[in-house]
């Protein structure tokens, strides 16, 4: 009977996440039309980033995609955790603006992320093969500290290049 609560609320968490993501991926090109300066409800914030998304219609459209590739992954055992990861990282973007930025939105993106929060919890197992997978050591290399040295040098000289030309 445990296993069928969890299972409800596994996929009952992927089915609200999913959804609100793929819904806020498509509409993501039309939220940030230029508002009026003269709306009073809003704060200065929620103006001054209203007015710099709304300079192009591509951020958003770019932003709406990943939004929409993250929902529908979060939809297949295969690609659910990179799909929590690439949610994650566009809502906490999207948490550290709306607070800054005084978004009234902000509790909508923190509720999101602690249903994915969730899913990685429920998850557990797979997310921590997939971090020991990605931290593994399989044989130890000894540094060549002089081509480090080296590559450090011809870095610094690049970065030079770069600031003083490009």
């Amino acid at each position: 009977m445990q296993n069928k609560v969890l299972y409800i609320i596994y996929w009952t968490v992927i089915f609200i996440v999913s959804t609100s993501m793929f819904v806020y991926g498509i509409i993501k090109p039309f939220q940030f039309m230029e508002i009026n300066n003269s709306v009073n409800n809003l704060s200065e914030g929620h103006k001054l980033m209203w007015n710099f998304y709304s300079y192009t219609k591509t951020y958003p459209i770019i932003i709406g995609v990943f939004e929409i590739i993250g929902a529908i992954g979060l939809l297949f055992n295969r690609t659910r955790i990179f799909a929590c990861l690439l949610l994650t990282t566009i809502l906490v973007n999207i948490i550290l603006q709306d607070y800054f930025y005084e978004i009234s939105a902000l509790n909508s993106s923190i509720f999101y992320q602690i249903l994915i929060f969730i899913i990685l919890l429920i998850d557990r197992k797979k997310v921590v093969e997939i971090f020991s997978k990605l931290f593994e050591v399989k044989t130890k290399i000894k540094p060549n500290w002089l081509l480090i040295v080296l590559s450090l040098l011809f870095a610094v000289g690049f970065k030079l290049i770069e600031t003083n030309f490009l």
